[in-house]
């Protein structure tokens, strides 16, 4: 019995390690920033009118951010997914929306556009709530 579960937990890590170094193979020795420029660009020019900068963390990891907003965009690529957490504060109160977008690892400049255009509406129904919510507490 010890020896199956050694043998499923053997086979989830080499999966996982396998998928890690997909991602390296994938971004081709570029940043994940570079390769998701596209969806980078279209949520720096909604959230910061193009004033935001990218701030890397690694070649997996970045945030985008304008130094002065109240918003932060963070992303991380990994085991073929891009994961994008938006956070906004009002009022000193923070609402944080995350995504995950699966198989990310070849995308078009369309397909791009479209998860920056979701995340956008998405992050647009969350704010408007977040903010009612917080005017009905003051």
């Amino acid at each position: 019995m010890i020896w199956i579960i050694l043998v499923i937990v053997g086979i989830i890590v080499i999966k996982f390690l396998t998928d890690m170094n997909k991602d390296t193979t994938n971004l081709g020795g570029k940043s994940a920033a570079d390769k998701f420029e596209v969806i980078v660009e279209q949520l720096n020019n909604h959230a910061f009118h193009g004033k935001g900068k990218v701030i890397k963390d690694g070649i997996k990891f970045f945030k985008l951010y304008d130094g002065e907003s109240n918003q932060i965009i963070e992303f991380q690529y990994n085991t073929g997914a891009l994961h994008i957490t938006w956070k906004y504060k009002y009022f000193q109160k923070e609402v944080v929306h995350t995504q995950k977008f699966r198989e990310v690892s070849n995308l078009s400049i369309f397909q791009q556009q479209k998860i920056a255009e979701q995340m956008i509406k998405e992050m647009e129904a969350v704010v408007m709530n977040h903010m009612n919510n917080v005017m009905k507490d003051i």
